[in-house]
């Protein structure tokens, strides 16, 4: 009786795990915003995240400005994006010089525009209002510098997402220019219709 209960008890935890949805829900501005899902109230501190966990299926997300969008939770991940903001996907190689010979991204190579410019590169836009996550380092999160690859890997490849302010601080530290203080992030960047090609820092 104990075996079959046990059983159940694991059964039911797993059922329960799988049916859970865990929702970031990000603001990359230098304002706090609101965002309700569902009943539930949330206030995200300016350039913070905040977590809500909820079940599958069909919620209700009501914008600050007071819009409503309904949306289907099937995955267990997502993130929300209430300022609708564009973030800069992008992978950050760890190996040795030879094996970045035999590296492939798994970002697919092509020309995106981002913030009003184009890039070419290994890169992916975001900027819907709900995304599933498939990063593995999120907005304002550091790449590790060094990491633990197993004995059969020669290369790992960390995908990471950039916020607006993020992607420009990356771009002026390239060039040795000041980071510049924005209210959005995203409105009074100095950027201009050139194609840039922005590398991730090695």
């Amino acid at each position: 009786m104990k075996k079959a209960f046990l059983t159940l008890l694991v059964a039911v935890l797993l059922f329960s795990c799988s049916n859970n949805v865990d929702l970031a829900i990000d603001n990359p501005s230098k304002q706090p915003i609101h965002v309700t899902i569902d009943t539930l109230e949330v206030e995200v501190p300016a350039r913070q995240v905040v977590w809500v966990e909820m079940g599958k299926g069909e919620h209700t997300v009501t914008l600050a400005n007071d819009s409503v969008v309904k949306y289907n939770f099937t995955e267990s991940v997502y993130m929300l994006n209430p300022t609708l903001s564009e973030y800069l996907m992008y992978e950050e190689f760890y190996g040795d010089q030879f094996s970045q010979s035999l590296y492939r991204s798994s970002i697919p190579n092509k020309t995106v525009e981002f913030l009003g410019i184009e890039m070419e590169g290994n890169y992916n836009v975001v900027r819907d209002l709900v995304n599933q996550v498939t990063w593995d380092y999120g907005p304002r999160e550091a790449l590790p510098e060094m990491i633990q690859m197993d004995a059969d890997e020669s290369y790992v490849g960390m995908v990471k997402l950039s916020d607006p302010i993020e992607f420009y601080e990356m771009v002026a530290a390239s060039y040795g220019s000041e980071s510049l203080e924005t209210e959005t992030g995203t409105e009074d960047l100095p950027l201009t219709d050139d194609t840039l090609e922005v590398q991730p820092e090695q």
